[in-house]
């Protein structure tokens, strides 16, 4: 009989866009994935109800509902509050990302989309997810175990002396029960503890008749010296309405208390790890946090350099006292670099003590306590040591579970290395990308120099977008104009850009005809199809118009339509021109859908990028392709089309005169 086939995982997408669905579905089914598509959040929503998706992909902006609010509402669905959840968007401003992670998404992923990248992404999140179930379902076998240990029974005089022990008390001290009778429960207390203890002991013996069993947790002295934590749970034995004694059981949670105590750590630590904005502050603070959670008085951190053996001390946290003061002040003075040695110790006090080159010198009073590596892999960044006056005694299992932390702290450290060097390259790739911007510029055509009327506007954002442009005459009377935009920002987008413009200007494609657009896209799918070299993808609009005739032909792919505007009467009306088809580069052989428009005197037509129109606003959504539009009309009914007046209006509704996206606007007076 053969076994059942393992089920697949479910992913269920959200994207109003369906080329973009298509896109991702092919993607992840390829990858072996279940795929359940919806065209917007609420669609999304209804779906969520009756089917259970292993993952959930978002696009931020969608109409009806966006991606921000679905992800909301569904973490509100008890089934769907551990499940991950992936915000694919355009947007990737700051305001944005603290936006999506403030509604529950468990990560994002800004578009264009590297196949590659979305499938690692996938897989690891999923994995993290059963890994967090697996240790879900380990926890909760931990907790039963813990809670059905086999108890200690005992009962105590009114004086709190022990009058009776089971032998259970010889597993949790390690001492006989009858040699402890008659002596009080009170000398087996960590003696920091002791003054709960008197406070509990007190409040049973003013408890009323059938008061249930009252608790405290309390530290107790291991015959080791060390200490372990137990939990006491007791009533009064009443006789005669008097109180004579009280009766209960004991419980070892120490192993409970230390993973209540780790975990409380790490979440602190994980927390800083997150929100720190330097390498200092995240440092200072993780110091500060582990040191007062074990009881020291002063940590420190040392940081090996790249290329040395050296550590040099970087950080410094301690308690505000005069003595620690002189202390501290003491070091700075006589602190040096020391040569990096082995810090894998086992944090016994013999052990400590031998790790002479981080004791403070010339200084009884403070002695070393606790310090582990700091590392990134097998790589050494650094290590942290705490300090204290006070012989205190450590759980050094706690200690053990601590210094694992110095993985995470070693990555955290690495990762702000790098953005400080990322910080000091920025001037210089701003420059790059200014001198870029400025090329691409010109490389634009001279409305100057054309037969037709033209009127163009160029605005690149910071970053540098794909949008690129061109029109010339083919012959005498065919004028040919298109407008191409390439996903992402920066250097390479810029420069995909400019080979397909060289390609088409200089009539250089294989087996194409520049009076037929749709030869000019298949061509261009052909040679630009995305992969690990080529990560971008691009959208075009192309025309061809005959001025004799009037016949306008036109292909798009996935680029917004051109727009023309003509009088009807006394009025003037808008009409979208456009052709379905995915954007260049996504799919191989792709066939390209070309119209032919007739053209009615004085008309005016536009090419645009979506720049110009997806403009992030304040409550979330974006401007929109018919909001333009119906500004588009607006201006030619009061402005006669000027379109400096129109770029101010843009600039207004984007609260600044810089875009996150190239703009691009062609203008052509179609007499």
């Amino acid at each position: 009989m053969s076994k059942p086939s393992e089920r697949k995982n479910v992913i269920l997408i959200a994207d109003d866009e369906s080329t973009s669905r298509k896109y991702l579905s092919r993607i992840l089914r390829k990858d072996g994935y279940e795929v359940i598509e919806a065209e917007n959040g609420k669609e999304c929503l209804d779906l969520s109800s009756h089917i259970k998706a292993d993952m959930v992909l978002l696009d931020a902006l969608m109409p009806v509902m966006d991606g921000f609010e679905c992800c909301r509402s569904l973490r509100q669905s008890p089934q769907y509050q551990d499940t991950p959840i992936l915000m694919i968007t355009g947007l990737d401003d700051f305001e944005s990302v603290n936006q999506a992670y403030e509604v529950g998404a468990t990560d994002f992923l800004t578009k264009p989309i590297n196949p590659a990248v979305l499938c690692r992404r996938l897989r690891y999140l999923l994995e993290v997810k059963k890994a967090e179930k697996a240790l879900k379902e380990s926890e909760e076998k931990y907790r039963l175990l813990v809670e059905n240990l086999k108890e200690v029974i005992f009962y105590a005089d009114k004086e709190g002396k022990l009058t009776f022990l089971n032998p259970a008390w010889e597993e949790l001290t390690s001492l006989p029960p009858e040699s402890c009778l008659g002596k009080p429960l009170l000398i087996y207390i960590y003696p920091e503890d002791q003054k709960i203890y008197k406070n509990y002991w007190q409040s049973l013996l003013q408890a009323e008749e059938n008061t249930p069993p009252q608790r405290c947790q309390v530290r107790y002295v291991k015959p080791t010296g060390n200490f372990g934590w137990m939990r006491i749970s007791a009533s009064p034995i009443v006789t005669n309405g008097e109180i004579v004694g009280i009766s209960g059981t004991i419980n070892d949670i120490t192993d409970r208390k230390r993973i209540e105590q780790y975990q409380a750590i790490e979440r602190d630590i994980i927390k800083i790890l997150a929100e720190a904005e330097t390498q200092k502050e995240g440092i200072e603070k993780i110091l500060e946090t582990l040191g007062r959670n074990i009881g020291a008085e002063i940590a420190d951190y040392w940081e090996l350099k790249p290329g040395e053996n050296l550590v040099y001390p970087q950080n410094l946290w301690y308690i505000n006292e005069p003595e620690i003061l002189e202390i501290v002040k003491k070091r700075e003075e006589e602190v040096k670099p020391i040569p990096w040695g082995r810090w894998d110790i086992n944090y016994d006090e013999k052990e400590l003590d031998s790790q002479k080159l981080l004791c403070y010198p010339n200084c009884r009073k403070i002695r070393l306590v606790f310090l582990f590596a700091v590392k990134s892999g097998e790589e050494n960044i650094g290590l942290m040591a705490f300090y204290s006056r006070r012989p205190i005694e450590y759980d050094y299992e706690l200690l053990k579970d601590i210094a694992k932390l110095g993985a995470q702290i070693g990555q955290f450290v690495k990762r702000k290395r790098a953005e400080e060097e990322l910080k000091a390259t920025n001037l210089l790739l701003q420059s790059e990308l200014q001198i870029a911007s400025e090329y691409v510029l010109s490389l634009l055509p001279s409305p100057d120099k054309q037969g037709i009327k033209v009127e163009q506007k160029f605005i690149p954002c910071a970053k540098l977008g794909g949008d690129i442009f061109d029109y010339y005459w083919l012959d005498e009377e065919t004028f040919v104009v298109y407008l191409l935009d390439v996903a992402g920002h920066g250097i390479h987008s810029a420069l995909l850009s400019v080979s397909v413009l060289n390609l088409v200007r200089n009539n250089s494609l294989y087996n194409t005809d520049p009076y037929l657009p749709w030869t000019i896209l298949e061509e261009l799918n052909r040679l630009f199809q995305i992969d690990g070299e080529r990560p971008n993808y691009f959208t075009i609009w192309y025309g061809v118009y005959n001025v004799n005739t009037r016949e306008l032909a036109y292909a798009s792919a996935g680029h917004p339509p051109a727009v023309l505007i003509y009088k009807e009467g006394q009025q003037w009306q808008y009409k979208t021109l456009h052709t379905p088809g995915l954007p260049i580069g996504m799919i191989e052989d792709v066939q390209f859908e070309e119209r032919v428009c007739q053209i009615p005197p004085d008309s005016f037509l536009y090419i645009f990028s979506d720049g110009i129109y997806e403009i992030p606003q304040e409550n979330g959504t974006v401007f929109g392709l018919t909001n333009f539009l119906n500004l588009l009309l607006e201006n030619h009914r009061q402005h006669q089309g000027n379109l400096d007046r129109m770029i101010e209006q843009i600039k207004a509704i984007n609260k600044s005169p810089n875009f996150n996206d190239d703009l691009s606007i062609i203008k052509l007076i179609l007499d």
